[in-house]
């Protein structure tokens, strides 16, 4: 036992401390376990602190330890359940009793329901995910429900049901008319999904700025995902509105925008204000949300839909959602920023 412990420390300290699967065998090379881990390293040493079930069983018998690294823990989830319904190690529990991960199913019909899943195994489901915790993501859900009011119902009941009372569903089954409103809530949702998934659709973000009432300009900023594509930056300089008016500013930046259609268009538009900016954006097919802040630190700003009054807090969204929000307002801002310092340099230079 002596040499077989000393022989599994000097094992440990060769893994890799990143993302990926590793493997318990036994001395006749059998799987006894497989596991995902954040970390390598750090999970397997823990199965030798533990004296818990199956730890204390495990890990008297595992003679060897293989891992296979992958790019994050996310693909480490996959992998681990392939790995596990193929060789059906002794003392996993099965990949389908899982509860750490889920995917989000939305049905494909007419008002598409939102549902949990740890399966995607249906064809009439479109599946969004992987989320590698269920409790954020049914919090996150919850909470984008208040600005996108969404269908959770199995069947359209023949009468509203709570959620329709509480302003967290439009009555679908008994206003066939909202469909195309309802597609453009599933829409939107859809891409908040994609992004708190990890996945990387197109949005652009915009700003008006001035300097004291003048040369007023609009940035636009490109994110795929949460990161940057500067290259595709714009700015737009005001022409037809004359005074201080952001509102009606940034209805002439996004019409002249969707004039170009040699740009590639974005899943969702995100506008620096409120209510009131949102009231100028009206009938695009685009989806499009407006972030205004509530302090001067943006501590407590909020997140506004089409679809409701109220808004939700940034600040209770997944850190993928308020990471994209800040960058977003952070690059537009900065980028029309930019312009005016060059704008105030070349005043410097004429009054000289």
């Amino acid at each position: 036992m002596l040499v077989f412990m000393a022989t599994i420390k000097e094992k440990i300290k060769t893994l890799p401390q990143e993302s990926g699967v590793y493997i318990f065998k036994d001395k006749a090379e059998a799987i006894l376990y497989i596991g995902k881990a954040k970390n390598i390293k750090k999970r397997v040493a823990d199965h030798f602190k533990s004296d818990l079930y199956p730890d204390y069983i495990i890990v008297p018998k595992t003679e060897d330890i293989d891992f296979i690294q992958t790019q994050n823990e996310k693909e480490a989830i996959i992998l681990e359940g392939q790995l596990i319904k193929k060789f059906q190690p002794k003392y996993n529990t099965l990949w389908k009793d899982d509860k750490n991960y889920s995917f989000v199913a939305i049905s494909k019909n007419d008002f598409p329901a939102f549902s949990l899943t740890h399966q995607p195994i249906s064809k009439d489901y479109e599946y969004i995910g992987l989320f590698v915790s269920t409790k954020e993501l049914k919090k996150t859900l919850a909470s984008l429900r208040k600005i996108l009011p969404y269908r959770s119902c199995k069947n359209l009941p023949k009468t509203p049901c709570l959620y329709f009372d509480l302003g967290l569903c439009l009555g679908y089954c008994q206003n066939k008319r909202l469909k195309s409103r309802y597609q453009e809530i599933t829409s939107l949702l859809k891409t908040l999904l994609k992004i708190y998934a990890g996945l990387a659709p197109r949005v652009e973000g915009y700003d008006i700025s001035n300097i004291q009432g003048k040369h007023s300009v609009g940035s636009m900023v490109v994110f795929k995902g949460t990161k940057p594509d500067k290259k595709n930056y714009r700015l737009f300089k005001i022409k037809k509105i004359k005074d201080i008016n952001d509102p009606a500013s940034l209805k002439e930046v996004i019409v002249r925008r969707l004039k170009h259609n040699e740009w590639p268009m974005p899943e969702l538009f995100i506008l620096d204000g409120g209510k009131t900016q949102l009231s100028q954006i009206k009938n695009l097919n685009i989806a499009v949300l407006a972030m205004a802040k509530m302090d001067r630190s943006y501590s407590q700003a909020v997140i506004f839909s089409p679809f409701c009054q109220k808004g939700v807090k940034i600040k209770d969204l997944p850190q993928e959602l308020r990471d994209l929000f800040f960058a977003v307002r952070n690059e537009s801002h900065r980028f029309a920023i930019g312009f005016h310092r060059k704008k105030r340099q070349n005043y410097i230079i004429k009054g000289q």
